[in-house]
């Protein structure tokens, strides 16, 4: 039982949390950290569950199913409502999502704290929320995990789901980005055994999510690292970004190719170039203690 005072914080920035969920379990690393960091609120959970190959576990409604699960389990204080994921690519979509409707609905709610839409896959959702209504653009945030590093860009996987969705939300659209490229996400390493030790000694719902991570499929060939990629949006939009490197640069046109091309309409977007990681890892680590802690 907590027997001190704390420091008080208070949550500043809406966010909006879309990833796959059930894909790579990092994002579900994502997810916990930035519900249990009291500078957010989480006003919905998102995903989409597009399968890019046969042997994946990414199958229909999975992303809603792992975000409910982790809810159950980490009982954060303050709930938020998870939405069906969405299954098919930007330009196979017969309706706008359930996922893209929350953000459209969120962004246009009456609230001063500034939203951000923190993406750690294809950019499907938020492009179908801006195709469905453009005036959302200027009333938040994008914070994506995706695309090849500057100057030339190129393959990257999360680009690579749905290239017209980021061509949608890149070269259509004036919303404001913070870019988390593949050279800046792939800073994010973090031991293997340092993270067996460190969610084996966190308690149950760490020991639930380190569970999470010792059936990958057999195309995952590990040695000694697990790639943490999508926890520099949780850094960005709750702890802070003064021990990171970043700049404003001109908003790139996303050609077909993947390329980064010169966009006619002009705009700047942040780039992130580095993270602290270290900032990251110990932060949730000391969190989810905290939280086993007070339970």
């Amino acid at each position: 039982m907590q027997s001190y005072k704390r420091i008080p914080v208070r949550p500043t920035t809406r966010v909006i949390v879309d990833n796959d969920h059930a894909g790579d379990p990092d994002g579900l690393v994502a997810l916990a950290h930035q519900l249990l960091i009291e500078a957010t609120e989480v006003t919905a959970v998102i995903g989409t569950s597009i399968k890019t190959r046969p042997d994946s576990y990414v199958e229909a409604g999975s992303a809603q199913r792992a975000a409910d699960e982790l809810l159950d389990r980490l009982a954060p204080a303050h709930r938020p409502p998870t939405y069906l994921d969405a299954s098919a690519r930007l330009q196979d979509l017969d309706d706008v999502p359930p996922g893209a409707q929350a953000i459209i609905d969120e962004a246009l709610r009456a609230d001063d704290r500034p939203l951000v839409v923190t993406c750690g896959g294809p950019l499907t959702n938020v492009a179908a929320a801006l195709k469905s209504e453009p005036s959302i653009a200027d009333r938040m945030t994008v914070a994506w995990i995706g695309g090849n590093g500057y100057p030339d860009g190129g393959w990257e996987y999360n680009l690579s789901i749905d290239v017209p969705a980021a061509q949608v939300v890149f070269n259509d659209s004036t919303v404001p980005i913070w870019q988390f490229p593949q050279p800046t996400y792939r800073q994010c390493l973090w031991s293997i055994a340092e993270m067996e030790w460190e969610l084996t000694s966190a308690g149950e719902f760490g020991a639930w999510l380190y569970e999470r991570f010792t059936s990958p499929p057999d195309f995952v060939q590990l040695q000694g690292i697990w790639p943490m990629g999508d926890s520099p949006v949780v850094m960005a939009t709750g702890l802070g970004s003064e021990s990171s490197l970043l700049r404003t640069i001109d908003r790139p046109w996303i050609a077909d190719d993947l390329a980064y091309q010169v966009h006619p309409g002009g705009g700047q977007i942040t780039l992130y170039e580095t993270v602290d990681f270290r900032l990251i890892i110990a932060d949730f680590v000391a969190r989810l203690r905290l939280a086993d802690r007070q339970r």
